[in-house]
């Protein structure tokens, strides 16, 4: 076997692994996904899976990094077809509804996330989402700024609070239609552009 060929085997195999522990996850969750059943449905060896993943974790991480990435290219994407801030910013929020209203690992990720994490390597990685999120909700603050949607001092607070906003409405309201979360998220976003220019206003006085 050539080195290209044992390297196309190797992709196919952790491609294999992946695919079969997403629906896995997808089906019975993250933590009453074992290792065993992996091994199983992958008909693969533990020295392969420790091969290509350190443990269950880093492997559901994989997954969630994926995904992440693939969000991110679908925002990137989007926002090309809207030219103010205020409609990326609604934009933004809707796209974070419909990922989670159609995300198969929704329930497996909470659990994730809430499970007691042994690794300085699985925090590092999962602050690195965080951050991304953090950067695109800042980039549309930001241009708001700049196109006259808003005028916001203190971004970095303000991104963190619009965040929690919308991930606070898609959780607490995880039942509800697409379109009703697309109606909280717009009075959300008109009571945040009131509160800041009437905060401005103030300030101005």
């Amino acid at each position: 076997m050539t080195r290209t060929q044992s390297g196309v085997g190797k992709s196919e195999t952790k491609q294999k692994i992946v695919a079969t522990s997403r629906d896995l996850f997808a089906k019975k969750g993250y933590s009453e996904t074992s290792i065993r059943d992996i091994l199983e449905a992958a008909e693969i060896s533990k020295g392969n899976l420790y091969h290509h993943f350190k443990g269950k974790e880093f492997l559901f991480l994989h997954i969630m990094e994926e995904d992440h990435r693939v969000m991110i290219e679908t925002w990137n994407e989007e926002k090309k077809t809207l030219q103010l801030a205020i409609d990326k910013l609604a934009g933004f929020a809707e796209l974070i509804s419909q990922m989670n209203i159609h995300y198969p690992l929704l329930r497996a990720s909470e659990e994730f996330c809430a499970s007691a994490f042994t690794s300085d390597e699985v925090m590092e990685r999962m602050n690195k989402i965080d951050a991304d999120f953090d950067d695109v909700m800042r980039a549309i603050l930001l241009e708001g700024n700049e196109d006259g949607s808003w005028s916001i001092q203190h971004v970095e607070s303000k991104v963190k609070i619009l965040l929690s906003v919308f991930y606070g409405l898609d959780v607490l309201y995880k039942h509800d239609t697409i379109q009703q979360k697309k109606e909280l998220q717009k009075e959300a976003i008109s009571l945040f552009i009131h509160g800041i220019n009437h905060h401005e206003k103030q300030m101005s006085q």
